[in-house]
């Protein structure tokens, strides 16, 4: 086996959640919002498409492993517990793949990760980790412990209070400019302090901002367009600062690369109120809220953000779908997605059967069918809600065909990369 790691060698990777191709290469008559990343990287960006469904922890989970969930076992930000209705929340612990850092520290390179989504709680590595969203105690989000009494004392967040970004938008922008700040501090001490051979410094905030205010990034006369604007250019400069950092330094490869895109929201679609309304979902009772109150009658039921699960007995306490049913009724699904529309125009790009997208030994946990919105849509779970579409508090959504992969050498980079190639490019580069 090739050594990875030449002595040395070392590797920069800048993450930034949700910043679409576009954001960083300028399009649609918009410039880029990082002009400074931009400019260093130039020739060198790719589009990429990431994960489906498109959302970070399993796109995050897919870069760390360079498997699909099938493999790697996380599916979205929420599960059931086997054999329940009940929710529960996968972290780091139920990656069933070891992430490259691992690895790599199994070679003796040690890295420092700083706030990378879906790895908490910590768990020891060859260097520093400091997990990311969703990550819920601070204490428990450091590795080692001693650094962190330095996080506390700069006043370090994992992550903004993403209520304030419904109606409380200029505090929401404010704690945003200040977690960045701490991090940029923060990440400039471990880049100081360790001697580490992977570097990553994620940036998670570009996402939250996004989801609330997109609609404040095409209109001039929005009247957060100029904070929206401001806050990528932090971003930008902050970026460009491990840049022209590691750009001094002797052979140091460097890549920046999003876990999906962005683009802006036509509609929400409610996934259970569809299946409700064409006879796949039923409750026990009329007052039966939440997928605990499922009928027995129901043959299908969603989770965010798109997935869809065939209502089988054996598998789930109420499933009255037989084996010999299973297909058919995917089948049914499949078929009625297909045609679904909102306002007349086609809310489903595709629909794929699980053994489309996943191969492996977590492929049994995977959900029987995923589906591929069109650009605008936004499909959810729904569970709560009482009619199949609509819209709330969020301008912005995950697309799944628009993130973006750059590199800082030339020629390195496919055509069209995906989110699980980036785990080889990264040994490539150490190794080469």
């Amino acid at each position: 086996m090739r050594t990875i790691g030449r002595q040395g060698k070392k590797l920069l990777i800048i993450g930034l959640d949700g910043v679409s191709y576009e954001m960083l290469a300028g399009g649609d008559n918009q410039p880029s919002l990082l002009p400074r990343m931009k400019k260093f990287f130039a020739g060198s960006v790719a589009r990429m498409s990431a994960s489906i469904p498109e959302i970070s922890a399993v796109s995050w989970s897919s870069f760390m492993t360079g498997t699909q969930a099938g493999e790697h076992g996380i599916y979205g930000f929420v599960d059931l517990v086997p054999g329940s209705y009940q929710y529960r929340f996968p972290d780091f612990r139920d990656l069933k793949v070891e992430p490259f850092f691992c690895e790599l520290g199994a070679r003796h390179l040690r890295s420092v990760i700083i706030n990378l989504p879906a790895t908490y709680p910590a768990r020891p590595i060859p260097g520093v980790l400091v997990s990311g969203f969703v990550a819920l105690d601070l204490e428990k989000a450091v590795y080692p412990a001693r650094y962190l009494p330095m996080l506390t004392q700069a006043g370090y967040q994992i992550d903004v209070d993403a209520g304030k970004g419904k109606d409380r938008k200029a505090e929401f922008l404010a704690d945003l400019h200040c977690a960045l700040k701490v991090r940029r501090q923060v990440a400039g001490m471990l880049w100081e302090k360790e001697e580490w051979d992977v570097f990553m410094f994620t940036v998670t905030g570009t996402d939250r901002l996004q989801h609330f205010l997109y609609d404040a990034y095409a209109d001039a006369g929005h009247e957060f367009h100029g904070e929206f604007a401001s806050f990528f250019d932090e971003v930008d400069q902050a970026a460009a600062d491990f840049l022209e950092r590691a750009a001094a330094m002797d052979n140091v490869e460097i890549v920046a690369l999003s876990d999906h895109g962005f683009g802006p929201i036509r509609s929400e679609v409610y996934l259970n109120q569809v299946l409700r309304k064409n006879g796949f979902f039923a409750s026990e009772n009329s007052g039966a809220k939440g997928l605990p109150g499922i009928s027995g009658r129901a043959t299908a039921f969603a989770l965010d953000p798109s997935r869809l699960y065939v209502h089988t007995k054996g598998k789930y306490p109420k499933g009255a779908v037989a084996a010999g049913d299973y297909e058919k009724v995917r089948t049914d699904l499949t078929q009625l997605f297909a045609g679904y529309e909102v306002k007349g125009r086609k809310a489903v790009r595709r629909a794929y059967l699980k053994e489309e997208l996943y191969q492996g030994g977590q492929i049994s946990h995977a959900p029987d069918i995923v589906l591929l919105s069109e650009p605008g849509i936004d499909l959810k779970g729904g569970m709560e809600k009482d009619q199949e579409s609509g819209n709330s508090h969020f301008t912005g959504m995950h697309r799944q065909d628009n993130a973006f992969l750059a590199c800082g050498r030339t020629g390195v980079v496919a055509a069209r990369p995906t989110i699980f190639d980036v785990k080889g490019l990264l040994y490539r580069l150490l190794a080469t």
